[in-house]
């Protein structure tokens, strides 16, 4: 029941998915908890965006607790001591920049791991949890561009965005549930209720579930170089990085209609334009 903000698309993190039988889902509607929306939509103080989140930070992280471990129990950590201290030094100071934004506390504890794999990637667990792959700081050319990468994950947990998906994703399951349920006691539609169930899942899907992944990933994008500006790194190397990992995924990539992630083109173009616009650089 734990998700992964991941950087790159090409491990797509997996949904997930809240099990509830069709007696809860009616019981539910009856009692008119399975929808708490007015109580739950919230504004981000640091995007100003309208959120969904039915979950606490409390409850997702420790949802993440027991993949975490099982990851680093998994997953081979790095014994190169030069390439541990490069991520830390440069974590050490991006999160600072995203403290001066006063988008995380003073001193808050975090938790990073450096894997020794080739994955091209890195991500970040509810609870202040953060992974580095070796691939990731091996395609960097510079500090600046390792800051762009740990600038936006932190920007997915200055977003919240674990919990909004979780909160989506769960609303997503149970709209379709309860559809199904109408169908089925309908005598007419329950006719052709396999192919109107899928249909609502692929419209669920691709209209709802991935577009909102694909909205974080931007949004951590820019909260990132907010933090690269205020650590006093070069903002413009984020805009170098996406076009690094364009080249380097060339031919591998899903239409990014079918994805979790934009195109790493269109994130370098997006990110060029907001550098201009906030006035960090000229580019």
């Amino acid at each position: 029941m734990t998700e992964r903000i991941e950087f790159d698309g090409r491990i797509l993190d997996g949904a997930p998915r809240i099990n509830m039988s069709r007696r809860a889902i009616i019981t539910g509607i009856a009692a008119g908890t399975v929808f708490p929306f007015v109580s739950s939509c919230t504004t981000n103080p640091a995007t100003g965006t309208n959120q969904l989140v039915f979950f606490g930070d409390d409850q997702v992280a420790s949802m993440a607790a027991s993949a975490w471990t099982d990851m680093k129990a998994q997953t081979p950590v790095t014994a190169n001591t030069g390439l541990k201290n490069r991520v830390l030094n440069v974590w050490s100071r991006t999160i600072q920049g995203a403290e001066k934004e006063g988008h995380v506390p003073q001193g808050a504890s975090w938790d990073v791991a450096v894997f020794d794999t080739d994955d091209v990637n890195a991500f970040v667990m509810p609870g202040n949890r953060v992974g580095v792959y070796r691939g990731i700081t091996e395609l960097t050319e510079n500090d600046d561009q390792l800051s762009s990468v740990l600038g936006h994950e932190t920007g997915h947990v200055v977003g919240r965005h674990a919990a909004e998906r979780l909160s989506v994703s769960t609303l997503a399951q149970v709209s379709l549930t309860a559809s199904q349920i109408a169908i089925a006691s309908n005598d007419e539609l329950s006719k052709y209720g396999t192919a109107i169930g899928a249909l609502g899942g692929a419209a669920m899907q691709f209209g709802v579930i991935l577009p909102y992944s694909r909205r974080h990933e931007l949004e951590a994008d820019r909260l990132g170089v907010d933090y690269m500006h205020q650590a006093g790194y070069d903002v413009t190397q984020s805009v170098r990085l996406w076009e690094l990992m364009d080249a380097n995924s060339s031919g591998q990539r899903q239409p990014e209609f079918l994805s979790t992630h934009p195109d790493p083109a269109n994130r370098a173009a997006a990110l060029r334009q907001y550098i201009n616009a906030k006035g960090y650089a000229l580019m």
